[in-house]
């Protein structure tokens, strides 16, 4: 508005003086680079906020795969334990072993049970659902990052393929074949009565067999899952201490 009243100004009929364009160029300079450097400003000093918040994400996600690592270590010896249960219902059904039908009893609970191999990073998901992936500088972390929130989308699917296995194929068949009140359950405690479960016959059993064999051929799996994501965050938390100190 300064400027085009100066130019009305000078336009005028009853001003005479010459008119002065390089005077009127050098203030749209001005004007024009003022404006730039106030963007650059801006821009500037909103990278620098989104930056500090980056870094303030990438200390929580250090912390939580600190207590990952922690945890997945109870969590293996989980698995090791109801690998070595199937492995004995797997060896006490081949040997048709009907002797030890009251160890079989206490190893059951295993395949009743869903498992999951995905870690517990709600952080870690925000951090991605924020999109702030793209500002990490360095690249090796920034690629161990991206290959793992693939590993997470994995986890998630495989968690929910064994949880539907449990729930439309191991449940439905524990229900028709065997009295919860007879056997050996972590999380429940049954009332005992009711129809009594020959047992004998589990040993001629295919679907049975199969459905033991494959809960262990997925909790063999699910621990090979924990030991691969073991490496990949003690790998994650050294990039990301090397990340921080070139702040």
């Amino acid at each position: 508005m300064a400027i085009s009243n100066k130019i009305n100004h000078y336009s005028n009929s009853g001003n005479r003086r010459k008119f002065n364009f390089k005077y009127v160029l050098a203030e749209i300079f001005l004007i024009t680079a003022g404006i730039l450097i106030a963007l650059g400003i801006d821009n500037w000093n909103n990278n620098r906020i989104e930056q500090n918040e980056v870094d303030k994400y990438l200390i929580e996600i250090k912390k939580e795969l600190e207590n990952n690592i922690k945890w997945s270590t109870k969590r293996k010896i989980n698995f090791e334990k109801k690998i070595k249960e199937n492995k004995r219902v797997l060896n006490i059904l081949n040997e048709n072993n009907k002797d030890s039908i009251v160890i079989l009893k206490k190893l059951l609970d295993h395949i009743n049970r869903a498992s999951s191999q995905k870690p517990n990073v709600p952080i870690f998901e925000e951090f991605l659902n924020q999109d702030f992936l793209p500002k990490i500088n360095d690249d090796e972390l920034r690629q161990n990052l991206k290959a793992y929130k693939i590993g997470l989308e994995m986890s998630e699917i495989y968690d929910e393929f064994d949880r539907e296995e449990v729930r439309d194929v191991v449940k439905p068949f524990m229900l028709e074949n065997i009295n919860y009140g007879q056997i050996y359950y972590s999380t429940l405690k049954f009332e005992e009565g009711g129809p009594v479960t020959d047992f004998s016959n589990l040993f001629d059993n295919l679907k049975f067999y199969n459905i033991v064999n494959f809960r262990g051929a997925r909790l063999k799996s699910q621990l090979e899952a924990l030991n691969f994501q073991s490496i990949w965050m003690k790998k994650t938390i050294s990039l990301l201490d090397k990340e921080l100190k070139n702040k």
